[in-house]
């Protein structure tokens, strides 16, 4: 009978092995074997932990639209936008046909349009404003699924030299 370190469980076992040459390093082999395996069952284990928080990380993150994409898209009338820079600032000046979302909040359903899948902007003060979010989602849950945020909200929209309305 020999005596054999058990690494899993980090004491000592005393098991009987087969004595035989071609059984002799076996018990060895099997530990190393082991070893192995909840190595590489660790690494996946991580990989698919990392791979969840990543898409949770992503989710409710809306893809960016440029300017320009959204200048055309404002031209061809194909785009509702959403202003979520508070009342006073959408007063004061905003990206033409804008909703602001501070009067709208209540009854946002009806400014959007019936079609699903009509592009829907939102956008707030700049590209460190993570307030456009509220709209954003707002509209995800009342099942629009192309929305997209404006980065450069509308701070880069008068850094562009682009043109604002001014609410009435």
């Amino acid at each position: 009978m020999r005596l054999r370190f058990s690494v899993a469980t980090s004491n000592w076992n005393a098991k009987p092995q087969a004595t035989s040459r071609r059984n002799a390093g076996r018990g060895v082999q099997n530990q190393n074997n082991k070893q192995t395996d909840n190595y590489h069952m660790k690494k996946i284990l991580t990989l698919v932990a990392a791979m969840i928080v990543s898409a949770t990380a992503f989710a409710g993150e809306f893809a960016d639209i440029s300017i320009a994409d959204l200048k055309k898209a404002i031209a061809d009338k194909k785009v509702t936008i959403i202003d979520v820079n508070g009342s006073s600032s959408f007063k004061a000046g905003h990206v033409p046909t804008a909703i602001d979302f501070t009067a709208s909040k209540a009854d946002l359903a009806s400014k959007l349009p019936a079609d699903k899948d009509a592009l829907v902007v939102a956008y707030c003060g700049g590209p460190s404003c993570s307030a456009y979010k509220a709209a954003a989602t707002a509209a995800e849950k009342l099942g629009y699924k192309n929305i997209k945020h404006m980065s450069a909200g509308i701070s880069g929209w008068k850094s562009a030299g682009e043109k604002t309305e001014a609410a009435n």
